[in-house]
């Protein structure tokens, strides 16, 4: 705690009161839980909030396909540009476009999310909107691999862009019965402009710098951080089935 800003500290004590006061006061305490995915692009946070989702009655929200969606891309045009470039993009113009997305109903239950927080000013932020509801991300997973890997993993992923589908593939391990054609929709699969050598590198630097305070803040201040590092030659499936069993027996 004491590594942490004192303004960090400072708003992590106001977002506590928050809290305290939704919950005694405004008598918000609805039975929800949150579950974040923290990782490297390509790193597999969201084939894993697809599985985690149904298997605990939570909506998966992927914030890079809410930024990519129609409804989003019209509304905010230019604002969102500096995505395609493999910047960040500011931090409030991403929590505005979150606390809008929490309000449908889809997240009634709660929510798993996927690329939202990805720099601290994102977690205390997300922190704050809901300590207003009374609650709090129960668990953070960090999804850990080396750079080489991600940049192998997202060169070879190719994406269904239809919005009802947004299925992915994997060239080498996972690819389509049909080459650039979607096993589910018959679309045609793409690549995504983010996901070239260039830009994912540029991608890598940005996270490597922006997850150090964030895994700080996750585990050493809010003790919700749980480490997944899975061996060489680990399916998907291991990563769900490690997530399931901590999930279980805490």
């Amino acid at each position: 705690m004491t590594k942490l800003p004192h303004s960090v500290r400072w708003r992590m004590l106001m977002n506590d009161l928050i809290r305290t006061y939704a919950k005694l006061i405004l008598r918000r305490n609805p039975k929800k839980e949150h579950i974040g995915l923290l990782g490297g692009p390509g790193s597999g946070k969201g084939t894993l909030a697809v599985k985690l989702g149904p298997a605990r009655g939570l909506a998966p929200l992927g914030m890079g396909d809410v930024l990519r969606r129609d409804d989003i891309q019209k509304e905010y045009g230019d604002r969102l540009a500096e995505m395609s470039k493999g910047g960040l993009l500011p931090d409030a113009l991403v929590h505005e476009i979150l606390e809008r997305e929490l309000t449908l109903p889809a997240y009634r239950s709660g929510a798993i999310f996927d690329g939202i927080p990805r720099t601290l000013e994102q977690a205390l932020l997300l922190e704050r909107t809901l300590a207003w509801q009374g609650i709090k991300l129960d668990w953070v997973f960090l999804l850990e691999f080396d750079d080489e890997e991600l940049v192998e993993r997202l060169t070879h992923r190719r994406t269904c862009p239809n919005p009802a589908c947004r299925r992915t593939y994997h060239l080498k391990y996972s690819p389509p019965q049909v080459p650039d054609v979607c096993d589910a929709c018959k679309g045609p699969l793409i690549q995504r402009k983010d996901d070239v050598p260039e830009v994912i590198r540029a991608r890598l630097v940005k996270y490597r710098e922006e997850i150090v305070p964030l895994c700080m803040f996750y585990r050493d201040a809010r003790r919700v951080l749980v480490l997944v590092k899975p061996p060489k030659g680990s399916t998907p499936q291991d990563v769900f089935d490690f997530a399931m069993r901590h999930l279980k027996n805490n």
